[in-house]
């Protein structure tokens, strides 16, 4: 029968490596194996987990899979000390001569673990006996990894979440640690060891490739969140109803730089006219003729402040999001070179210096909140509509028929069931357009012309001109049968910070 372990972190996790390596989970177990509450099991629990360090090794037998959410690994910030154990072997000590103490330094990293924060060990065929034995032991682990590394584990023979990515072994990938036949004993010696004793010779471990399900992740779309700044350092923010003031200088930008990335990346002249074309397409949505192309191109995504404990919904933040064809080389590198000229330019708006500049944005969790998988979505600038929901005529029908609904109730409530549907549908539209290369399926829909996030203002006092202002404007909430990845912008001026939706899982 099948045997899977789940994994939930309850404070993140802080390992060199994701997933974590079914190493780690292996010794864990041990760890829990040899409590007090085990003695009396001893033989048992010792047969099962001797089970488990042969997977892979011999007949019949595979490594586990893994299942496991994303997780977006947090730059060192600070460092911690911890004791240089190595007293035999002075020369590897840097003894420090005022504590007397010798500490070596270790940069405290850890992964941000998209909810619901469990991963799955999978193995598909495991002798019921030895399912029970370890649900007991698992239910007893209390880290997995670093003591710090605090989880709950449960054994079961369920099925792990098909939305989840799976890793399995490949021939390219990271390498994760899994454990050889004889860990147990290796890790009953290293237990049993004096800390001025030689180091044992045998890890008990070996690195095994694997890779994950690239469908399940979907396709990763190029992403950069750059922060508003003023000249003197402080934070500047704009009212996100008019994101003309915000998104129209950052595309002048764009602009400017166009110039500065050929000259960067162009391996001769032959290939300038070329990559010329290529650059105003990809950082513009313009053709030669500097008119507007059909094709995906660079997005600026004014990101309204809807997350900490005062969300106000005002601007200081941009995102630069490439949802066109993430697997081109050299359209990344087009995206790449310009996020990095872009830094510390002054905005210019109708000729003049705002006095507000675009760098770095030190807080990365905007970018991981955009990029995550979420089930649920919510718009926080509104949508605008692709089309015109009714034609003229039947926007006069639906006049006449509120002005006489007192007398044909039944008339008007058809009208304005139709008008409902159109609406609907070209929501739906806009949004399976956004998501089709994630394959999922809008299970519900929610439309309000109020946003259901705080900071988020009502649909029409968003300032929309030209085209844009053709089509009505409406919030949306979305939830799909499985988590999809971000950015998500819908509708028409997707490009311009119109239609950004916002995770809401969790």
């Amino acid at each position: 029968m099948p045997l899977a372990i789940r994994v939930q972190f309850l404070a993140g996790y802080s390992g060199r490596e994701w997933p974590p390596s079914p190493a780690r989970l292996f010794k864990a177990l041990v760890s829990s194996a040899r409590a007090g509450w085990s003695h009396s099991n001893r033989e048992a629990i010792d047969d099962s987990l001797r089970v488990l360090e042969r997977q892979g090794w011999t007949e019949n037998t595979t490594l586990p899979e893994i299942f496991a959410p994303r997780a977006t690994l947090r730059p060192p910030r600070q460092r911690r000390f911890v004791p240089n154990n190595s007293k035999n072997w002075p020369s590897e000590r840097k003894l420090n001569p005022e504590k007397g103490i010798d500490l070596e330094p270790e940069p405290m990293v850890g992964w941000d673990i998209e909810a619901p924060h469990t991963v799955w060990y999978w193995w598909p065929s495991v002798e019921a006996s030895h399912v029970s034995v370890i649900r007991d032991v698992s239910r007893r682990v209390v880290s997995v990894g670093k003591g710090e590394d605090l989880a709950v584990l449960d054994a079961t023979d369920a099925e792990p979440p098909a939305d989840a990515v799976r890793w399995q072994r490949a021939s390219s990938g990271p390498s994760l640690e899994v454990p050889e036949a004889g860990c147990l004993d290796v890790c009953d010696a290293v237990f049993a060891r004096d800390i001025n004793e030689l180091p044992l010779p045998a890890a008990g471990v070996r690195a095994v490739t694997y890779a994950s399900d690239t469908r399940a992740d979907g396709r990763e779309v190029t992403t950069f969140v750059l922060g508003l700044w003023r000249q003197e350092g402080k934070r500047c923010s704009w009212d996100a109803r008019l994101l003309r003031q915000v998104v129209g200088p950052v595309r002048h930008l764009l602009d400017e730089v166009r110039t500065e990335v050929v000259d960067v990346l162009a391996r001769g002249p032959s290939d300038r006219p070329a990559l010329e074309a290529l650059v105003r397409r990809v950082l513009l949505g313009h053709d030669e003729s500097d008119k507007p192309t059909s094709e995906p191109h660079l997005a600026v995504l004014p990101l309204p402040s809807v997350l900490g404990p005062y969300p106000d919904g005002r601007v200081r933040r941009i995102a630069l999001a490439d949802f066109g064809a993430d697997d081109d080389p050299t359209r990344r590198a087009i995206i790449e070179t310009a996020q990095v000229l872009l830094h510390g330019r002054e905005l210019v708006d109708n000729g003049r210096g705002t006095g507000i500049v675009l760098d770095t944005e030190p807080d990365g969790q905007w970018l991981r909140a955009i990029t995550k998988r979420s089930r649920t979505w919510a718009t926080v600038t509104p949508l605008v509509q692709q089309a015109k929901e009714l034609t003229g005529n039947e926007w006069r029908r639906l006049v006449e028929a509120r002005r006489n609904a007192e007398q044909e109730p039944a008339k008007a409530a058809a009208r304005e069931l139709h008008l409902q549907k159109r609406r609907r549908e070209l929501v739906e539209r806009s949004v399976r357009q956004a998501t089709q290369s994630q394959e999922v399926r809008v299970e519900s829909l929610e439309l309000a012309s109020g946003g259901t996030l705080a900071g988020v203002h009502v649909a029409t006092q968003y300032r929309a001109r030209g085209y844009l202002g053709e089509t009505p404007r409406l919030h949306v909430r979305v939830t799909f049968d499985r988590p999809v990845a971000g950015p998500i912008a819908i509708g028409r001026g997707r490009h311009v910070g119109f239609g950004v939706l916002w995770p809401t899982d969790g």
